[in-house]
Order: C-alpha cells, then structure tokens, then sequence
C-alpha cells in the first residue's frame, strides 16, 4: 500500500510538472497581430508583390518554428490608404509595416530614391541592388532620418530599369527636343534636360492621354508599359538605360517594432534584407517577360546607344550636383553618399557613361 501511495504521488508530481511546463511554455508563446499594407495594388509592383507571397509567409513561418510566438498578418493592399499618405500611416499607426514610393515623399522620403538623382548607373536590378545595400551600409544615417516619423527602414524593392515608351521612333537625345514627353515626380528634370517639353501625368490617365495625343510618349518600366496596354496607343519602346531604382520602402512602425521579443525583430529584419533580394530577382524576370511580350504584340523595341546615354546624362551633371547641395543643407550627407555611390558601382565592373561632376 505504502509503494502504491508512494508511486502514485510521484505520478502526480510529473503531471504537475508537466503541466506546469505546458503552462509556462503557453504564457511565453505570445501572439502578434501585424498590419501590413500599401498605397498602391499588390500584383503589379514587384516590391508589393514580393511582400504579400514572399515576407508575410516568411516572417509568419519562422517566427512560429524558431520561436514559438505566432504573427497574425492582416494585409492591407491598397484598402485603407493612398500612394501618398503611407509613410504618415506608418508614422502615425494605421500600418505596422508599409511599403511605399520614395517618389511619393518629396519632404519627407525622396532622398531614399537618390538612384533618381544621378542615373545611367546600371539596367540590372540585382546590380543596382548590390551596389545600394552597400552604399546605405556604409551611410547608415541615410535610412536612420525616418526615425523622427517613429518608423524603421526595414528594405528597398528594386525595380527594373526605366525606358521611353512614344509613339515615334529616336535614336539621340536631340530627337527629343520640343516633344510633349510625360514623367512623374522625380524623373520630370531628365526630360526637361533632354529637351523634351515635360508633362506632369499619372499611370491612370497615361492610355486616354497618349491616344488622344496631349503627349507623345511617357517615362515607364516595360512591365506597366505593358500591363496597362500602353503600347496600343504609342508603337515604340526605347531602352534608354535611366537604371534600375530602389524606389520602393518597407518601414515599421517604432512602437510595433519595439514591442517585439529581440528574437523576431531579428527574424524581421533578417527576412527584410532577402525580401530586397526576391525583389530584385523577381523584377528582372517580369522585365524580360514584359519586352518579349511588346514584341510579340507588335511594339518596336530599341535601345539607345551607350554615346547617347552620355550625352544624357552629361545633361544632367549640374541638376545631380544641385540636388546633392540641396540634401546636405537638410543635414544628410549627399555629396559624399552620391560620390561613393558611383565610385561603388565602378568597384562592382559597372561602366558608368558619365560620372557626375558632384562638388
């Protein structure tokens, strides 16, 4: 009787051990509920694209197998927010993560797209991303300037080059001068300083636009020249060799961020850092796909000749020291992130076809 009580007891003891490991374990294991979103539709923008089929099952899968917390993602594509208003959404708490155009920020965000300021760098996204990753490590302050809208850079999404899609054929800069050409934001001064007669536009209204001839041609990747049927309106796409930009930010909100064990912050920011790489991989497969399928749609396809592009860009020089000067006096150290940038981009093989004179 004595060794049945005695065995008994002990029986009870492992199961209120048991217990209370399964107890303690279950009041560790927290669950995350994360707000993802955009301004702008998820399937046509790789950055977008790549944060919905890439980051959030990512993030959700090893953060539960390394961890044992659970992140709950509700994404936000294009629902609660416009193009514009995504980093205040950020900053103010609508988003935990948002991802949004440098291009959109022109106060607050558009230093990160600097690949705008001094182009002709490289048409491969996975170079161009290569050689931003290294640069921004080397000027952490660039990315560390949106900690006063209590948001994290997390990453950048790169896109395919730009090009000139117009319903004319060219082939130097000079056949440019006069011409109504449509751009948005940033890229209207590479326009101007080619001659053409720049027009403010938006993708939107880009079909109506070119169809009825209030401009003749439009500054686009290959990818949405051909998602929004631009090319039955305007026949010819130029190559033009702008470059690929890293346009596209991912940003967490501080207080969501802060909340979060040390152990999937780093899960977060680990996946982040691939996330960039995926994008890149991904837009230099929709680039290809998308020229193949202009031509099969009967699109003249071009590009322009290296002497040309320099001659573009030597158009640029003052504009890209201008702008340099301008983020300097904002406390950011642009003359010398723009200097590196290029000479980093020669370091990785790349033949830059003008180097801006940046004083």
């Amino acid at each position: 009787m004595q060794a049945f009580k005695f065995s008994r007891a002990m029986g009870l003891m492992v199961t209120l051990m048991a217990l209370s490991v399964w107890v303690f374990s279950t009041a560790q294991a927290d669950t995350f509920r994360i707000k993802i979103g955009s301004g702008q539709p998820m399937k046509p923008l790789e950055p977008i694209f790549m944060a919905d089929s890439y980051f959030v099952p990512t993030v959700t899968e090893r953060v539960k197998k390394e961890t044992g917390h659970d992140i709950k993602f509700t994404k936000l594509w294009n629902t609660v927010s416009g193009p514009f208003d995504v980093l205040e959404g950020v900053e103010k708490g609508l988003f935990d993560i948002g991802l949004w155009c440098a291009c959109f920020e022109p106060d607050k965000g558009v230093h990160l797209a600097f690949h705008y300021f001094v182009p002709f760098v490289t048409d491969d996204p996975k170079t161009q991303l290569a050689i931003t990753k290294k640069t921004l490590k080397e000027f952490p302050e660039w990315t560390k300037s949106l900690d006063k809208y209590n948001q994290t850079w997390l990453g950048a999404g790169t896109f395919s080059t730009y090009g000139l899609g117009t319903k004319f054929k060219w082939s130097k800069m000079s056949d440019l001068k006069g011409r109504k050409i449509a751009g948005a934001g940033p890229n209207l001064p590479w326009l101007k300083l080619s001659g053409a007669t720049a027009v403010q536009t938006s993708l939107n209204e880009a079909y109506n636009s070119l169809n009825s001839g209030v401009y003749e041609g439009l500054v686009i990747f290959p990818t949405a020249w051909f998602g929004f049927k631009l090319h039955e309106p305007a026949k010819v796409y130029t190559i033009v060799g702008w470059g690929a930009t890293s346009l596209y930010q991912m940003t967490m909100n501080n207080n969501t961020l802060n909340k979060l064990p040390a152990d999937v912050q780093k899960i977060f920011k680990e996946v982040a850092d691939s996330w960039m790489d995926k994008t890149a991989e991904e837009s230099t497969k929709r680039y290809g796909a998308s020229l193949e399928n202009l031509k099969k749609a009967g699109s003249t396809i071009q590009e322009l000749a290296f002497e040309e592009r320099t001659k573009m860009a030597m158009a640029l020089d003052g504009w890209a020291n201008e702008k340099a000067k301008e983020f300097d006096a904002k406390g950011l150290p642009a003359s010398k992130l723009f200097k590196r940038y290029l000479e980093i981009a020669e370091e990785m093989g790349v033949k830059i076809p003008h180097k801006y004179n940046i004083k």
